[in-house]
């Protein structure tokens, strides 16, 4: 009898040892799964912001950079719906260059000094703008960044006395370059 008990003793001590490894393990292996990078939600940073969003089946890394470029997009896209062109203009590089799409003609080409009369012609026309932003990718290497997104914009403008809405969705890929430590756009407005 006493061997049997002591067998069972043994038997039950080398299970529970079993059963703690096996749990010491799958929750190593549980807490693992989450482990892998997090990503960047709008509700996370943007939450007070509806118009401006992060595309759920995006994937940008919660890094410092990554936020920080995010930061410029809903910036400018805040500055253009209250027509802050103080605040466009610092978002903006000295060095922007856009050729609007077109690499056959120069004559659409714009740069930092060309936007000065958009912004004016915008200040005089515009009287109410609509921008929403649905960001679907940022990607950050050294001193250069792409922010990938798609929009809906809408503005009422007026014209000799009357009235009127644009509007339309379209997808855009802003770059930007780090300078003297600030992230500036220097492509695609």
């Amino acid at each position: 009898m006493a061997l049997r008990r002591a067998f069972k003793e043994k038997y039950l001590m080398v299970s529970m040892r079993r059963l703690v490894m096996a749990l010491v393990i799958s929750t190593g292996l549980l807490a693992g799964v989450g482990c892998g990078a997090d990503y960047i939600r709008d509700d996370q940073i943007y939450k007070d912001d509806i118009d401006f969003r992060i595309d759920d089946d995006s994937q940008i890394e919660d890094t410092l950079e990554n936020r920080e470029v995010l930061d410029v997009l809903a910036s400018y896209r805040k500055a253009v719906v209250t027509k802050d062109f103080g605040t466009l203009k610092r978002l903006i590089s000295p060095n922007y260059y856009d050729n609007a799409g077109t690499t056959n003609t120069t004559e659409d080409d714009y740069s930092a000094s060309d936007l000065a009369e958009v912004f004016e012609m915008m200040a005089q026309g515009a009287r109410e703008i609509r921008y929403d932003v649905l960001v679907r990718d940022v990607k950050v290497k050294g001193e250069r960044a792409t922010v990938d997104y798609k929009f809906d914009y809408a503005y009422k403008y007026v014209i000799a006395d009357e009235s009127s809405w644009d509007a339309g969705v379209d997808v855009n890929r802003l770059e930007l370059e780090r300078e003297d430590g600030v992230w500036r756009i220097v492509s695609g407005l």
